[in-house]
């Protein structure tokens, strides 16, 4: 059985994916299981993917019609066999070394939890995000309300900065397929909830490639998509703060200022006053 099952939901990635398959590929540590659902490309994404299987044993592809990324990681856990999961965008790629010193560590830590720095490339710009004191020697109560408010702090919300420990979850949640924003960040709280052991530990190096893509930038978009996106945010933070209140209640506050800011934020970009 593999140690480290890494999932990957692609869509029209193409243009990206050499570089994230040579990332993994190359890596020095090999007990792996890589889980990647083509969610309905339309580009050349499952001939990359077909290929990259053919001359890799450790990678398993899966195809569906287009039902979005949070169903496209659904089908990848439903196959998960290694006893620690991460996961791994289709467009951003594993610095060297990664699955070697996230194995090394959270193995002798015997950590439920190992949340790792990484690095973002912003056009021609290079960036790196490690941890400060207080995000490495916080409460899990001040962890977990960093997480829930912040993009970064502690991770944030984002499932490729994290290795979670499979036992320590009992059963793997799945990502809500009715949420198209902050999906990541409820599964990230929902599975924090769930760990029998709070135990976390930190590897204050960058071991993970972000790439923030143009297109992909709210300040990029036409006004009818941003009014989507802004849809989709209300959406997404109605389910999220009913899911604090029920099953985290102490962070209500901080989810609220969380919910207060986003909506500032809309308010602002749509000129709504």
């Amino acid at each position: 059985m593999p140690e480290i099952s890494i999932i990957t939901p692609a869509y029209n990635a193409g243009s990206y994916l050499t570089n994230t398959i040579t990332s993994v590929s190359s890596q020095r540590f090999s007990s792996y299981e890589w889980l990647i659902c083509d969610d309905g490309s339309t580009d050349d994404s499952a001939e990359i993917l077909s290929q990259a299987a053919a001359s890799n044993p450790n990678i398993h592809v899966f195809t569906q019609k287009n039902h979005g990324v949070s169903a496209a990681r659904n089908t990848c856990l439903r196959h998960v066999n290694g006893s620690y999961l991460m996961f791994l965008d289709a467009d951003d790629a594993l610095a060297t070394d990664c699955l070697y010193k996230l194995h090394e560590k959270i193995n002798a830590t015997n950590s439920a939890l190992c949340i790792y720095g990484w690095f973002i490339h912003q056009g021609e710009e290079l960036y790196s995000y490690v941890f400060e004191d207080k995000e490495l020697n916080a409460s899990p109560e001040e962890r977990y309300e960093m997480i829930l408010k912040d993009p970064y702090l502690c991770g944030g919300g984002y499932p490729w900065n994290k290795i979670w420990r499979v036992d320590s979850l009992g059963k793997i949640p799945f990502f809500d397929e009715n949420l198209h924003h902050y999906e990541d960040k409820l599964w990230t709280l929902q599975s924090l909830d769930l760990l029998s052991s709070p135990t976390i530990t930190f590897i204050n190096e960058p071991l993970y490639h972000y790439y923030m893509r143009d297109e992909s930038l709210s300040h990029s978009m036409s006004a009818s998509k941003y009014s989507r996106l802004a849809e989709y945010t209300l959406d997404s933070l109605e389910a999220l703060r009913a899911y604090i209140e029920k099953a985290h209640p102490q962070a209500i506050k901080t989810c609220d200022e969380l919910v207060q800011a986003r909506l500032t934020e809309i308010k602002d970009t749509l000129g709504i006053y």
